[in-house]
């Protein structure tokens, strides 16, 4: 079975057309939201388990295969054929809900008889084609998505209740199948006629498009993440659980590359944000909004650290969250080693807390960050090794030393790393009192925020979408991955 973390679609909905039985779902929404795209999905994931079938009556096949390429033998006009049993005898055993809706029951299904406009007998083509495939495939169970239920019931007059009653007595009380309705009406007052909920929406976060799904109901199923974030990227449905951005081990560190001149931050995806990479004499403001834990900071600094050092180039490296220097050197010792990181990197701390002495430890007194981060200090310190330089300044750390208006102190680091074509790098918690000043002097402005259970990560200088945060092998990097809400 495929593993949930691999899948596409919520695992909560795989869970639900697996467990025994037949089940329907409605999926609503508003145009463009991504209804079909998901129908769609569903079948895709589904593939390995039961026959998957798609009927729509407002796209087109050609429009659907150019868009949906391994849909080919999905189509309802195609695939129906291939699969009628050869005898011709094909059971109709369960079709109570048809006759009624032809006219041939002792009443309408769903709705008093003023609402219908059935003559007796009338040919449900479409409808009866949906039937004979299902009766044609027992025992086996089959998924069959209408696209959409509004456009067919409006096709034979009918309301959208009796048309839902009727395949949900048939098909999926019946035959035991899987149905998904796509419903462009948005209205939850249909959502009793379904086994399950599932509202598809698109809305904005800071001026930048995200989508989402949200799943009302699973009959007979836990639904143990209500909300997921979800991109269309490459023409599919791509949701992000709460366990998307579970860290992994990293082992060893493969050098990304400078390209174009610009330095890598060790983070492809990152990299892609920026256009190409850091800047030399470039300054860069990393934001992290409310609710993103500290490990996505500590990813960040630890791939940029790596990164650096791996090419043998100095790093200055004041981290976020406050910490021992020594604990620092863990963090990185499965990244670079001891050697590396005891020649590249200087981790301040003030002389009168130390515990301990060692290379990669540089003694401060405390009092003024000017005084303490000079560069003639700095690049003494960090002699032999390459250029540029790293200076990665974690704010919450320099004001618990040097207080709230740390930024009247730092002027003179800030423009000698600029002037000697180093990268510093600022990293901000929502605590921090330096981020308007930071963000007024950043050449790149880099924000992190959290919508559910997702982490997304955008630029505001330069300007770009949201993108989902998970993590996943990278053969060079970082294991961070950044996918583009679309």
């Amino acid at each position: 079975m495929e593993s949930y973390e691999k899948m596409r679609i919520p695992s909560e909905i795989f869970t639900f057309f697996t467990s025994p039985g037949g089940h329907s779902l409605i999926v609503r929404g508003v145009a463009g939201a991504g209804k079909t795209t998901f129908a769609l999905q569903v079948i895709e994931e589904l593939a390995h388990i039961e026959k998957g079938y798609y009927f729509s009556t407002r796209v087109s096949d050609s429009a659907l295969m150019q868009h949906f390429p391994w849909l080919e033998d999905r189509l309802m006009g195609i695939a129906y054929p291939s699969v009628k049993d050869p005898s011709g005898k094909i059971s109709q055993k369960s079709r109570n809900g048809l006759s009624k809706l032809k006219g041939l029951g002792s009443q309408q299904m769903g709705a008093p008889k003023k609402e219908m406009s059935i003559s007796i007998g009338r040919d449900l083509g479409e409808l009866e084609s949906l039937y004979e495939l299902v009766e044609t495939m027992a025992p086996a169970r089959t998924l069959i998505v209408i696209d959409s239920i509004d456009a067919l019931a409006e096709r034979y007059g009918m309301t959208f209740s009796s048309l839902i009653s009727a395949l949900q007595k048939d098909l999926v009380e019946g035959y035991g199948s899987n149905v998904l309705y796509v419903l462009e009406n948005t209205e939850q007052s249909l959502d009793y006629l379904g086994d399950g909920v599932v509202i598809v929406s698109r809305s904005e976060f800071n001026r930048r498009r995200v989508r989402e799904i949200e799943i009302v109901k699973l009959r007979g199923c836990e639904i143990q993440q209500p909300k997921y974030l979800f991109t269309l990227k490459g023409g599919k449905i791509q949701t992000f659980g709460y366990g998307s951005d579970r860290i992994p081990a990293h082992t060893g560190w493969m050098a990304i590359e400078d390209h174009n001149g610009h330095v890598s931050s060790g983070i492809i995806d990152l990299d892609r944000l920026t256009n190409g990479g850091l800047e030399r004499g470039s300054m860069v403001l990393v934001e992290l909004g409310p609710g993103v834990p500290s490990s996505v900071s500590g990813l960040i600094e630890q791939s940029l650290v790596a990164n650096f050092v791996s090419m043998r180039r100095g790093v200055l490296w004041v981290p976020l969250r406050k910490v021992s220097a020594d604990a620092v050197r863990t963090q990185m010792a499965s990244l670079v080693s001891k050697e590396q990181f005891e020649r590249c990197v200087r981790v301040p701390e003030v002389a009168s807390q130390m515990e301990a002495s060692a290379p990669y430890i540089m003694p401060v007194e405390g009092s003024n960050a000017a005084t303490d981060l000079k560069w003639k200090t700095i690049s003494y310190s960090l002699s032999g090794t390459e250029s540029p330089m790293l200076s990665l300044l974690g704010f919450d750390t320099l004001e618990s030393i040097y207080g709230e208006k740390v930024m009247d102190q730092m002027p003179e680091h800030l423009g000698i790393m600029k002037r000697n074509k180093g990268v510093c790098v600022c990293i901000t918690s929502p605590s921090s009192r330096s981020k308007e000043r930071l963000s007024d002097l950043a050449n790149v402005h880099i924000k992190a925020d959290r919508i559910g259970g997702t982490i997304v990560i955008y630029g505001e200088e330069p300007f770009t979408e949201c993108n989902a945060l998970a993590m996943e092998e990278r053969a060079k990097g970082g294991k961070i991955s950044l996918t583009p809400i679309v």
